[in-house]
This record gives C-alpha cells, structure tokens and sequence, in this order.
C-alpha cells in the first residue's frame, strides 16, 4: 500500500509531490510547498514512497519506486478521475524517481516536471555530510525514523535519470544549488544535456551548501519565486 494526502479545494488542476529519501509526505517541508500551491489554487496531492511514512514496503534507492508514483496518479488522473492531468514537483530522489514513472508512461497527460536537486545518475553520487547544508539538514528525528530499506534494492538497477528525461516532451525544470552537500550541480548540467526539449535549468547561487527540501526550509523566497514563475508560463493552475 502506498499512502498519500490529498488536498482538494476545487482547484482544476493538480500537483504531485514526489519527496526525496527520508522525507515523509507530512514533513514540514511538503506541507509548506503543498499550502503554497493551494493558495496558488492548485490542488496538491503528496505521496510517502514505499519504506517511508505510513506506506509498506522497503526502498530501494529508485529501483521500484516509479510503481509508487504512478499507483497515486493512476487513482486521481483519468478518465471518472478527479483530474484530466497533472504536473510534478520531485524533491531529491523524488524527482529523479519521477522522471523515471514519466517515462515509463508517456502517454501520461502531465503538463511537467521540476527535479529540484535530483541526481541525474545515483551511482555518481558524492555525500559531503561535512557540509553545513548536511548538519541543518540532517536532524536527529530523522535518524531515529530510518525507512525500511530493501537489501535486494540497493544492489538493483538504479534510474537513469538522463535517459528519462530525453524521453519527456512536456516542460521540466532542473533546479540546482550552489555547493550541494548532496547532488553536486554537475548532475543538473548532465540533465539539463540530455533533456528533450522545452527545458529550463536554473541553479541558484546561495550560501550554505542546501539541498531539496533545505531550500524550501531556508530559502523559500528564492525557490517559491522560481516555481511559480515556471508554473504560471508552463502549467499554470
């Protein structure tokens, strides 16, 4: 089972948010984004992949997960569905994880994607916890509610995130960070070289090494800026 939130406020149109590992969908961090787009009058919807939350199941870094996401937009969009299309906000592995579901389903009506901080290729990825992006974002709640981890997983093919995204005809955004603790921003460039177009990059030139949801937690003005002048040209509510 895979449990997600749905916020409906008679919006027409709605966002799928896809967060990263270790994230829940009522993390501070999704509530904020998801009251941000209500009020923009979207509705929102927020899914806990498996392993996380209160959805079953063991993560396996990408692996199966694209299944998640596309169970959740399979029981809102469609035909005798609440919605005829979509977009998608994938925080970290979320968007990654997203690009992958995309692809997989092209005939998906989904009006777009932002990967926000989201590796083009898991196996290049290069933790710098030292980072002070890693110590404010890494907190001791998050340590002691670990997701269940699938050992099959981790040693499973991993999503290519680049080869998804040349699939995608509709419009995406690759946001990256200046200094990521995470996903260096050379994962951006990567995407943003293989991407089909219409495709926006935008890296944000900011202090303290942040990653995916930290730039929803500390720098919201820039990041909310950004998404909603994308969403208004490529999907607006």
């Amino acid at each position: 089972m895979i449990a997600y939130t749905c916020w409906r406020l008679s919006g027409r149109e709605l966002v799928v948010i896809a967060p990263g590992f270790w994230r829940v969908r009522l993390a501070w961090e999704n509530l904020f984004l998801a009251n941000h787009f209500l009020r923009r009058g979207y509705d929102v919807a927020v899914l806990d992949f498996r392993g996380h939350g209160d959805s079953g199941g063991r993560y396996g870094f990408g692996a199966s997960e694209s299944s998640d996401l596309l169970a959740v937009v399979g029981e809102l969009v469609g035909d005798g569905k609440p919605y005829s299309r979509f977009a998608v906000i994938g925080l970290s592995m979320g968007g990654t994880i997203a690009a992958v579901a995309l692809a997989r389903r092209p005939l998906l009506p989904c009006r777009g994607l932002a990967m926000i901080s989201s590796p083009a290729d898991f196996r290049a990825l290069r933790p710098r916890p030292w980072k002070s992006g890693a110590l404010r974002q890494v907190r001791l709640r998050h340590v002691v509610r670990m997701p269940r981890l699938s050992a099959r997983g981790l040693f499973a093919a991993k999503p290519a995130a680049a080869a998804a995204v040349a699939r995608l005809a509709f419009p995406k955004l690759i946001v990256t960070a200046e200094g990521d603790w995470l996903v260096d921003p050379s994962h951006g460039r990567i995407l943003l070289q293989a991407a089909a177009p219409p495709v926006d990059c935008v890296h944000l030139d900011l202090p303290g090494s942040l990653h995916a949801d930290a730039l929803v937690k500390f720098a919201p003005l820039a990041l909310l800026r950004l998404l909603d002048r994308w969403f208004a040209r490529n999907a607006p509510p």
